[in-house]
């Protein structure tokens, strides 16, 4: 299959990202720039929304469900607006006007094309996946989904292996089973374009709004928020990678919006004309989407908000009147106490963090965070230079100093998250990441844009200046075609640089994780073939026993085929665990048969032993001695790869 040919898929993904929250942002009369950073989050919004409202009333999953949220959530914003009259907008003086359409237009290109082009890179083919442990679940959650018409994140934990569900954040895959079902694309090809529109047009348009709240919306500080929104190697690149930890992907890629608003809201940018409670309306519509996508990211929010709340109480006490002083203590004092309390209380069981115990440097992480260097990587050397010149303008002109403090909580996150040293204070500190601080490393792009956009915008500012003087000096008028021709080299060579060493890197390593070869980690070209073989085999509800950690669990999302232990590394039910124990043994042991006959196991995939961690192994003990004797017919193979049905039960 070809990228050409997932065009229907790619304006199915367009659609369903960003037109309900386009429509939502066009009824609170948001405008160009404010209006599709906000209309992808929005939108997100409307999709899990329907998603709970589609559990709880039983209408099945679909888009017309989530088409019906999106009007009455209009019709609602339309009556908010109307009842609040002009407390969501006012007229202020200095307030900028927003940019033109060409200038939105052209600052998302310069993001969204390479950013684009990178993705392709990395993926190769459309239906290329990502050959790392967490895809198991995800794939096969989509395929749950699709099947059961539910995309509740309130049940779709266990992905129906039990009668109880379970909780999971199901933004992001209600986002990818939507666009599955309404294009008709297979489960690999709705990923592959679902994350492309989630990185070139959330990210994208969400880093160009966020520092804009700073710079205004002017063309200088756009194109260089576009050539930084590409320049990290953490994030978009780590996360394509990485788990895949595709939920937190889509709250990455919408926390630069998020913290935009805060900006806005705490008036410590350029003037605007939404008022106060627009912007808490604007967050509240933000909100829902950003928590059923990972809740640890409006934990982050909080986090990364923090010295903006202590800038803004700390300039309303030194100005303003007696009573404001008083309400920015309280108010910066509670928001202290609310984030502390919840920062406590909102986290995974402690046991869930046991992976990271034993790894973690806080020393080299410390030199990461300074070099935008993190877990190994080479030094970033734009984002190094640029965050370096930010840092000294905003010491220097005493403005703005607390975006330095947003990046400094950010790499806070990080060290601590490295330091397997202190075992409770990191898990006092990080455990909302369960420690893991390749999840934290996403959060420093988003906490360090600014201060680099702003190291970028006093660097362009100089350069023209300098030039002035140069033209001056000599008695010259500046061409009216040099600007824009002097922008876009200046762009070009800066999108040239951007990639390199860091991100570089993290691109190298992302493209070698989406190839299926004879030794990839989660399914190999054999075992591809034979998955795609097993409809012929094996009839429809039919269920699959499987080691998950070698992709056996696959089958269900390839084919509709049930398999025993969709996810996880092991049954969450003591029948599943008595068939992966003893399977083997089902001609001695009824007891075994039993519960064969009761989850409804009639074959058996089997791909040896090697797991999808390299160099590891995964023994599922009761799938070993897959003998005629011990009630195993093969049926199909390809290399090592073999499919047996179960006849040991009679």
């Amino acid at each position: 299959m070809t990228w050409v040919e997932t065009i229907p898929a790619f304006v199915v993904a367009v659609v369903l990202i960003f037109g309900p929250g386009l429509l939502w942002g066009a009824v609170l009369g948001l405008r160009r720039l404010a209006l599709v950073a906000l209309a992808g989050p929005f939108s997100v919004t409307a999709i899990v929304i329907a998603a709970e409202l589609g559990n709880v009333t039983g209408l099945p999953w679909s888009w017309p469900l989530v088409l019906a949220v999106t009007v009455l959530g209009a019709a609602a914003l339309w009556l908010l607006r109307r009842l609040m009259r002009h407390r969501l907008h006012h007229a202020h003086a200095d307030a900028a006007r927003p940019a033109p359409w060409r200038t939105v237009l052209l600052t998302w290109a310069v993001s969204a094309l390479p950013l684009a082009g990178y993705m392709l890179w990395i993926i190769g083919a459309p239906e290329n996946i990502a050959q790392s442990h967490d895809n198991i679940f995800h794939l096969n959650a989509i395929r749950y989904i699709a099947d059961t018409a539910n995309a509740s994140s309130l049940e779709l934990g266990y992905l129906g292996a039990t009668d109880a569900g379970i909780f999971y954040p199901a933004g992001w895959h209600d986002v990818v089973s939507l666009v599955m079902i309404t294009s008709g694309a297979t489960i690999p090809v709705a990923i592959n374009v679902t994350n492309l529109v989630i990185i070139t047009g959330i990210w994208s348009t969400g880093c160009l709004f966020l520092v804009s709240r700073l710079t205004g919306e002017r063309m200088m500080p756009l194109l260089v928020a576009a050539v930084l929104s590409t320049a990290y190697s953490s994030f978009p690149y780590l996360l394509l990678e990485f788990g895949v930890v595709y939920p937190f992907m889509l709250s990455i890629a919408m926390l630069p919006v998020a913290l935009g608003l805060v900006i806005q809201l705490l008036r410590l940018g350029q003037p605007s004309s939404i008022s106060v409670e627009g912007n808490l309306v604007l967050l509240a519509g933000l909100l829902p989407g950003l928590a059923l996508a990972h809740p640890a990211t409006v934990m982050g929010l909080l986090a990364l908000a923090t010295p903006m709340v202590i800038a803004a109480a700390y300039g309303l006490y030194r100005q303003g009147s007696r009573r404001q002083k008083r309400n920015a203590a309280l108010g910066a004092v509670a928001y202290l106490v609310v984030a502390g309390f919840l920062w406590g209380v909102l986290r995974p069981a402690r046991s869930s963090s046991t992976n990271w115990d034993d790894m973690g440097n806080a020393l080299r992480a410390l030199y990461e965070v300074v070099f935008h260097a993190p877990l190994d990587h080479p030094m970033g050397i734009l984002v190094t230079a640029l965050t370096i010149v930010g840092a000294a303008v905003v010491l220097n002109v005493r403005r703005h100093r607390w975006t330095i403090g947003v990046y400094l909580v950010a790499a806070v996150l990080f060290v601590v998250g490295n330091w397997k040293e202190a075992p409770e204070f990191r898990w006092l500190v990080s455990g909302i990441w369960y420690n893991d601080f390749f999840r934290i490393s996403a959060m420093l792009p988003v906490a360090g844009i600014l201060i680099a956009a702003l190291g970028g915008v006093a660097l362009a500012g100089t350069a023209r200046s300098f030039f002035r003087a140069w033209l001056a000096r000599r008695d010259k008028k500046q061409p009216p075609w040099l600007r824009p021709v002097a922008a876009a080299a200046l762009t070009v060579v800066a999108l040239a640089a951007a990639p390199l060493f860091a991100a570089q890197r993290s691109i190298q390593d992302a493209e070698f994780k989406y190839r299926f070869t004879d030794n990839s980690y989660l399914l190999t070209t054999d075992e591809l073939a034979l998955v795609k073989r097993i409809p012929e085999h094996v009839p429809p509800g039919a269920v699959i026993a499987g080691n998950p950690m070698t992709g056996a669990s696959l089958s269900y999302s390839y084919t509709d085929r049930p398999a025993l232990v969709p996810s996880g590394q092991s049954s969450p039910t003591p029948e599943g665990q008595l068939i992966m124990g003893r399977l083997d043994e089902m001609t001695r042991d009824p007891a075994v048969c039993k519960a064969v006959r009761d989850q409804g196991v009639r074959y058996v995939l089997d791909f040896g032993n090697s797991s999808v961690h390299p160099g590891e192994t995964s023994v599922a003990a009761g799938l070993q001695d897959l003998t005629e004797a011990n009630g195993f017919k093969l049926v199909d193979s390809q290399g090592r790869a073999a499919l047996y049905q179960v006849v040991g039960c009679g």
